[in-house]
């Protein structure tokens, strides 16, 4: 008996092996195709809202679910790009003054630190040319990475209409491979898969957009620099549990210090972007989000680890919804329930926590 167990615990370390050095070795094909799948489960209520009302062929529906994906995606790329390039602009106009503050720093490293001007000239000039190389490299690098990034939101696309077209052929292959007496759970297991991917990125959708706001209050009243880079940014990298939200905060922290900011600013700015990230992931999340795709805070982070180690930046932001699928297996397959309970994640105390009481009377109201 314990031969056998150990049998079956061989076979799943090795099955598990093989998908993840499957994952990583296909990421050039995995990394669009899940991005064009969960793209396609976001816009999958609307092309059937547009099947059935407007009474479109699918062809059709599909052609415009991916322009709207492609409408979407685009503008948010060119106004973060724009306004990129215009924090750029304003970085090279203001060398005399990092120039100043150069100097000033220069003259005072001088009296604490002992060292002749000549032997900090000598140190500044090695740094520098080490920091222009770097810098000369990551751009050329970056401008690369932009055609890459083009290409693969241009296939990204592409697969996202075949997906929306021929998205039942995929639940008819299926059902092929599944006896008769489970299609019927074979098919609710992949509705509940639509509606979590659907529910997770909707709610993100939502959650930035109302993080986005807020930012945008709170930059105008403070009369931030660089106000659009720093909403746009702050808001798209919340999509990284823990990660995205506590860059979303240091960074408009580290402008308003850069842009001489007074004390009683910074640290009142300090305060109030604190709060507006709890806001955020304790109101927000809860309700907009939903506890159906919540799990383990342990399992988030073991996602965000894997996903980073084998994507890179696509794995920080695609494995924690691809854990929320995998939960859905865990829960439907009789030997993997308890690792479905595992990574779930339930609030303390009672059943009905204080957010599904605000979702229950608003709903009633």
């Amino acid at each position: 008996m314990k031969i056998e167990q150990l049998k079956n615990t061989n076979q799943i370390l090795l099955f598990l092996f093989l998908i993840i050095t499957g994952l990583y070795l296909g990421a050039a094909l995995f990394i669009p195709l899940t991005f064009a799948v969960f793209l396609a489960t976001l816009v999958f209520p609307f092309v059937r809202f547009l099947e059935k009302r407007t009474r479109m062929k699918k062809v059709s529906s599909s052609f415009v679910g991916t322009f709207v994906v492609f409408l979407g995606v685009g503008l948010l790329m060119f106004f973060f790009i724009q306004q990129l390039s215009l924090f750029l602009q304003d970085i090279i106009e203001s060398r005399r003054q990092i120039v100043f503050y150069l100097k000033e720093l220069h003259e005072r490293a001088t009296g604490i630190t002992g060292f002749s001007l000549q032997q900090q000239d000598e140190f500044l000039k090695n740094s520098l040319l080490g920091i222009v190389n770097f810098t000369q490299s990551y751009v050329a690098n970056f401008l690369a990475q932009i055609g890459t990034l083009l290409f693969n939101f241009l296939l990204i696309l592409i697969l996202i209409f075949l997906l929306l077209l021929n998205r039942d052929k995929f639940t008819l292959f299926l059902s092929m491979y599944t006896r008769k007496e489970h299609q019927l759970e074979t098919k609710e297991i992949v509705d509940q898969i639509r509606q979590v991917a659907h529910k997770y990125l909707w709610g993100r959708i939502q959650v930035m957009s109302v993080l986005a706001l807020m930012y945008f209050i709170l930059f105008t009243a403070y009369d931030l620099r660089h106000t659009g880079l720093l909403i746009i940014f702050g808001a798209l990298i919340t999509i990284i549990p823990y990660i995205g939200p506590f860059i979303s905060g240091v960074v408009p922290i580290i402008f308003i210090i850069m842009f001489d900011g007074s004390s009683t600013e910074i640290i009142s700015f300090t305060i109030i972007i604190t709060i507006v990230q709890l806001i955020e992931s304790y109101v927000l999340e809860p309700i907009l989000i939903g506890s159906e795709v919540e799990q383990s805070p342990l399992f988030i982070i073991l996602a965000i680890i894997v996903g980073g180690m084998i994507w890179g930046p696509a794995g920080l932001i695609l494995f924690v919804p691809l854990f929320s699928i995998l939960k859905i297996f865990f829960d439907h397959t009789e030997g993997l329930k308890p690792v479905g309970f595992l990574v779930g994640y339930e609030r303390p105390g009672s059943s009905e926590g204080i957010i599904e009481k605000i979702k229950r009377k608003l709903m009633n109201n």
